[in-house]
């Protein structure tokens, strides 16, 4: 009997949301189930299917996933940098499920450095374990957006494309853009930016 260990991440390119890791564990037999499910990378699904897999997923196998909100996330940004927080939530969501001599694979990232694991390219098409983990992930990612969005007062938009907009509403209801979006990205900074040079020029501080 094979025991594996997948990992995948979600919201790590996204300019607003933190980050969420997920690892799931399979046996033989809960690995024949995943591929009964239908399976497959997170990103060839639809949101409604994500969600629905995603219980499903849970409900068959072991899982373990840690859920930044995007306050936390700059924090850990800052002081370990964006490589740092993703070797230390995959190697934490791992370690989490590990128990013995449990193959670990973790989705190939830049710098990707997970105790024990073996960081592959396109790893949750060759894995199942590392394909639900990415669905759990996006799952979860999917409702920290929605709580963020209640928060903001507006939809916020996934992804770091046709964000200008949202951002810049975020900026005019004054809101603090720590706990929405990933502030190290530059198109945040541009924003942030642009409404520290306003209150300055109408006398206020930084």
């Amino acid at each position: 009997m094979v025991l594996r260990i997948g990992s995948d991440e979600s919201l790590k390119g996204d300019t607003f949301g933190g980050m969420v890791v997920a690892a799931v564990k399979a046996d033989d037999a809960t690995r024949a189930l995943l591929e009964d499910m239908g399976v497959k990378d997170s990103k060839k699904l639809t949101d409604h299917r994500i969600s629905l897999m995603a219980d499903r997923i849970k409900e068959v196998s072991q899982v373990f996933f840690v859920n930044f909100f995007p306050e936390e996330f700059n924090k850990e940004v800052a002081l370990y940098s964006l490589t740092g927080v993703l070797n230390k939530l995959h190697t934490k969501c791992t370690n989490t499920l590990k128990s013995a001599s449990e193959e670990v694979i973790v989705d190939q990232y830049p710098g990707c450095k997970v105790d024990g694991a073996n960081c592959l390219t396109k790893a949750e098409d060759q894995f199942v374990e590392v394909a639900a983990a990415s669905i759990v992930a996006r799952a979860e990612a999917l409702k920290q957006m929605q709580e963020l969005s209640i928060r903001a007062g507006f939809k916020l938009p996934l992804g770091s494309t046709h964000v200008l907009d949202a951002l810049v509403r975020l900026r005019d209801k004054k809101l603090d853009f720590t706990k929405f979006t990933k502030t190290s990205f530059r198109n945040v900074q541009a924003v942030m930016n642009t409404t520290k040079q306003e209150n300055l020029n109408n006398g206020g501080g930084i």
